[in-house]
């Protein structure tokens, strides 16, 4: 099969070092090459994966601040890459997000575009409608949950390669928190938990984060006497340790803020437990007392932690191999561009283009298997 990757200009793909869109993306299209597709990666030069470059500019756009808030940039960067596309693949899977959605339109290729983006603005809402036709893939149900109309073709969720993460027995004593260093994105729950329970929190930002103090976090918490440590940006090997001697991971984020979930890919892949409130995108990743505890509230959460110790570690292994794993995720992508293939021949055949059908009927988009 000849796939396309369309990746944001702004970011890099990188499997290490970048942001978890962009690692995910390296996973999977490294997973599409092994499997002995042809696939061609269209994304900034200084990304690396095992596909074909086809380099949409030298650097990505993240790593030049004076490009940060030219969105503009970004899009005309992106464009380009549908346009070489149109004629050279079988399937075209697009990474960024809904300024994507005109280009796709336009394409005679079939086109999918997985979302990782928070989808909860209301001006939002009338892009979906316009573009009710272009099939989607969501990062996890709640993800999708304000726009959930839109023509869904399925949740897969990020996946990381089996062997990337070694498996650890033996939980240790510390609480880990991965992700956003602000008050407000998590961590201050994180840190109310940790003092409640009487339990040390390490703190890390993600791969791609700042990598100096983090400003937003009051810096009388992050001493020893509070059980507060900021251990800073990990590798993907320090990432083993910082996870897999936790007794549990905590995973407080607001589920809107379409986080990626690749964080508690990688806990459970070491083995460590999930800790993760009712209703956001953690606790679906999750199966409730067996692989960690989804919770109503704080206080519940406070309630748990002395059960987390009892948790089969095997089981929070297993079940990264059974449904989170890179090989998973491809799996399940390739099943879903085959329908898409398969939905596109049809429509040829009976005369009339995806965009054609879309715009008389207004139905969202549906990939027939």
């Amino acid at each position: 099969m000849k796939i396309a990757q369309i990746a944001p200009s702004r970011d890099s793909v990188l499997s290490a070092g970048t942001s978890d869109s962009g690692r995910t993306l390296s996973y999977l299209t490294d997973e599409l090459v092994r499997r002995g597709h042809e696939v061609t990666l269209f994304a900034s030069a200084d990304s690396h994966a095992r596909p074909r470059l086809e380099a949409l500019g030298e650097t990505s756009f993240c790593r030049v601040p004076a490009h940060w808030g030219r969105t503009g940039e970004t899009t005309m960067a992106d464009e380009p890459a549908f346009e070489k596309c149109a004629d050279e693949f079988d399937i075209i899977h697009s990474h960024v997000g809904i300024d994507g959605f005109p280009m796709a339109r336009r394409c005679a290729t079939p086109t999918l575009t997985t979302l990782q983006e928070r989808l909860d603005f209301p001006e939002y809402v009338p892009v979906f409608e316009q573009f009710l036709d272009l099939p989607l893939v969501s990062t996890s149900d709640a993800q999708r949950r304000p726009v959930s109309w839109a023509s869904w073709q399925q949740t897969i969720y990020p996946g990381v390669p089996s062997e990337l993460y070694r498996f650890n027995l033996r939980a240790g004593k510390y609480l880990a928190f991965l992700g956003s260093l602000s008050l407000e994105g998590g961590l201050g729950l994180a840190i109310e938990l940790s003092k409640r329970a009487h339990l040390p929190l390490r703190v890390a930002s993600r791969p791609g984060g700042t990598g100096g103090f983090p400003l937003s976090i009051p810096i009388e918490l992050m001493i020893a006497d509070h059980g507060i440590e900021w251990v800073g940006e990990l590798s993907e090997k320090e990432k083993n340790d910082f996870l897999g001697e936790a007794l549990a991971f905590v995973c407080t984020q607001d589920g809107c803020s379409g986080s990626s979930g690749l964080c508690v890919v990688e806990a459970l892949a070491c083995g460590t437990p999930v800790l993760a409130f009712q209703g956001e995108n953690a606790a679906e990743m999750i199966y409730d007392h067996v692989t960690g505890f989804a919770c109503e509230s704080l206080d519940e959460m406070v309630d748990v932690l002395p059960l987390v110790g009892d948790l089969d570690r095997r089981e929070c292994r297993g079940a990264f191999e059974k449904r989170f794993s890179a090989e998973r995720m491809a799996d399940q992508y390739l099943r879903l561009y085959e329908r898409l293939i398969g939905a596109a021949k049809f429509l040829r055949m009976s005369g009339a283009s995806v965009v054609q059908r879309a715009r008389t009927d207004r139905q969202p988009m549906t990939a027939w298997s």
